[in-house]
């Protein structure tokens, strides 16, 4: 008797480079809603963002969106399908641990309500800080970070404290059950595979700007 092996599914796999254009796309995109554009091409967006036309067509075929022979894609249905991809319509909370002066920046940064991101508690070790509050986000000390987690589990903590604290504070966290780590420290974390890091360095980013400037090169998104 024949058994028929049922055939595997295949999955297109997603580069990270194309998620990082993402944002940059939506950013241009909702720049024209509300004027006159109801289409755009490929082209037109390749233009203003220095990205190559064929490329941008390649990523927006990810999300299932083609466009409409000489006339480019619908607007609002792209900026839908971009904000469904990227997850800005399933809200997700976070704690920040480390209150300086980028940390205060983050929490004020009034763009992730529209990202679907809110931080609803930081912590800290100055005694200072703990207590008070950056706009209507509470600081707590990070010795109680288990007991906030417990009483209000989030699924993000995101790291801004100097480097030589930011290992020491990721173990802390994934230990109480966080599932992904957005770090803002100079040196990048390691983490066990269940666990998201996303390891964001304002020092490599200006390193590789410096680079580019001594090397004579155009600041282009590739």
């Amino acid at each position: 008797m024949n058994k028929t092996i049922p055939s595997r599914k295949k999955h297109s796999v997603l580069p990270a480079p194309t998620i990082r254009r993402f944002p940059l796309y939506l950013s241009f995109l909702k720049s024209l809603k509300g004027k006159e554009n109801v289409y755009v091409s490929a082209p037109d967006i390749a233009k203003t963002l220095r990205i190559d036309s064929t490329q941008i067509t390649k990523d927006f075929s990810f999300i299932k969106v083609a466009g409409k022979t000489k006339v480019g894609y619908e607007i609002n249905k792209l900026v839908q399908n971009i904000e469904k991809f990227l997850g800005y319509r399933d809200p997700k909370k976070a704690f920040i641990i480390g209150i300086g002066n980028l940390g205060t920046a983050l929490i004020k940064y009034n763009q992730f309500s529209q990202e679907g991101l809110e931080i609803i508690a930081g912590f800290d070790i100055d005694t200072e800080k703990v207590g008070t509050r950056v706009i209507s986000t509470k600081i707590y000390h990070i010795k109680n970070f288990k007991k906030r987690f417990n009483e209000t589990p989030v699924e993000i903590g995101i790291i801004t404290t100097p480097s030589e604290q930011a290992q020491i504070i990721a173990d802390t966290i994934i230990e109480c059950g966080i599932k992904a780590i957005w770090n803002f420290s100079a040196s990048p974390i390691s983490a066990p595979g269940t666990v998201i890091v996303e390891n964001t360095s304002i020092d490599s980013g200006l390193a590789m700007i410096k680079w580019k400037l001594n090397a004579g090169r155009p600041l282009i998104y590739k």
